[in-house]
């Protein structure tokens, strides 16, 4: 019986991340581009806020815009506990999270080498997140990715 109702979720938590970017585009792109946009899991498009993009051509410097990929993509994920999130991305990209945006990070563009990467944001982070980059960012959902906090399934 476990069997089918994980088959059952596994089916739901996929059709919930139909949205998601089918592949992600760099910054340095989206710059130059004259509808900066994405196409989705079901094929969809989905367009970028062009001030968004702008802003984050700012605040980012121009050597790392083709190392963000956008949209940057946030998991729920309900094994780690109640409100807890990962950001699936890079160490560039979570940075960004990190120092500009939730300012979690005392640090400099220049200090991201030596940059220890935290990829967990806690829901009112997210939140403040979505607010501030609501076309930049998505959401996904993920029950388990083989760890169950912390202890093997």
């Amino acid at each position: 019986m476990g069997s089918f109702i994980d088959k059952i979720l596994e089916y739901d938590i996929d059709s919930i991340n139909d949205d998601l970017p089918r592949g992600r585009v760099s910054l340095e792109e989206l710059l130059a581009a004259e509808s900066p946009q994405y196409v989705t899991r079901n094929g969809e498009t989905s367009a970028f806020h062009r001030e968004e993009i702008a802003k984050l051509g700012e605040i980012v410097p121009r050597k790392l815009h083709g190392e963000i990929w956008l949209p940057i993509v946030i998991l729920r994920r309900v094994d780690y506990g109640p409100g807890m999130h990962t950001v699936s991305g890079n160490k560039v990209e979570l940075f960004l999270i990190q120092h500009l945006i939730v300012g979690d990070v005392d640090l400099e563009w220049n200090n991201l080498p030596r940059w220890k990467m935290n990829d967990r944001l806690a829901r009112p982070q997210v939140q403040v997140l979505r607010r501030k980059l609501p076309s930049t960012t998505c959401l996904g959902f993920t029950m388990s990715t083989g760890m169950n906090r912390g202890r093997p399934e």
